[in-house]
């Protein structure tokens, strides 16, 4: 079965969250709050397409329920999507589409680790008027989503870090370092650590943000016997911009950290 992915509300709204966390890690603030306000616009509390999003999300959230529980969940949830207002949503849509072609051409491209999900539960919702053959198979598709989370995380082919794990891992790391390290050092080397369960993402948004504060650390601490140094780690910080984030980034900033912390 083929699947409109512009009429699946859900992938919609991924697409928009996809660019605005470009739009933060590249600095972007303009491209940014454009997006907020298109996301306040057409998926604030209420709106048909949040109402129309919050069904996909009850489907994609849940997890590990017994098989009769699930198919029954299943149905009841394709019977709340059936009682909106399928026409206002279809315009709704349609007035967001507008949006991405005329201000977000290539939003459309943006890979979207769980379309897969995404396009199953798209095409359950549609499944009207299918053959007996295809709309089992999907609805298949959809109860493996809702029973069995291993199962579901195979089938996206997801690599996702436990949060009790990672929350652990956190506290551990805090408790340990927090006489030795500063706290920016410590939030540093937190990120740095996990970014392999995001694909570098925290990072990245981390050290944009934190570069701003070392240059802001660094005009207040400009003037006095310590100018020369200054301006060299100025120069230091604005060499970043070209420069893959690498280790040997994160162990640039966590000296300069360092030193502008002794120098203050």
């Amino acid at each position: 079965m083929k699947h409109n992915k512009k009429r699946n509300t859900a992938f919609l709204y991924e697409c928009l969250i996809k660019e605005m966390t470009k739009a933060v890690v590249r600095g972007e603030l303009q491209k940014k709050q454009q997006i907020i306000e298109t996301l306040k616009r057409y998926f604030s509390k209420g709106t048909p397409l949040y109402n129309d999003l919050q069904l996909y999300k009850q489907l994609m959230e849940t997890k590990n329920l017994k098989e009769s529980l699930g198919f029954r969940f299943m149905q009841e949830v394709k019977n709340d999507w059936d009682g909106l207002d399928r026409k206002e949503i279809f315009n709704q849509q349609t007035g967001l589409i507008k949006e991405f072609n005329n201000n977000l051409p290539e939003a459309f491209g943006n890979f979207i680790p769980n379309y897969k999900s995404i396009a199953t539960i798209g095409q359950y919702f549609h499944s009207e008027g299918l053959k007996a053959k295809t709309r089992l198979l999907i609805e298949e598709r959809v109860k493996t989503l809702v029973i069995s989370q291993p199962r579901a995380i195979k089938e996206d082919k997801m690599k996702t870090l436990d949060s009790l794990t990672y929350n652990t891992f956190v506290n551990k790391f805090n408790d340990t370092y927090k006489e030795s390290l500063l706290k920016e050092q410590r939030e540093l080397l937190s990120n740095y650590i996990t970014s392999f369960s995001d694909n570098g993402l925290g990072l990245k948004m981390f050290m944009n943000e934190e570069l701003g504060r070392l240059k802001m650390e660094c005009d207040s601490l400009s003037e006095g016997k310590w100018s020369d140094k200054i301006h060299l780690v100025k120069e230091k910080l604005e060499e970043f911009k070209t420069k893959p984030l690498n280790e040997e980034t994160v162990k640039d900033v966590f000296h300069i950290q360092q030193l502008l912390s002794e120098i203050k």
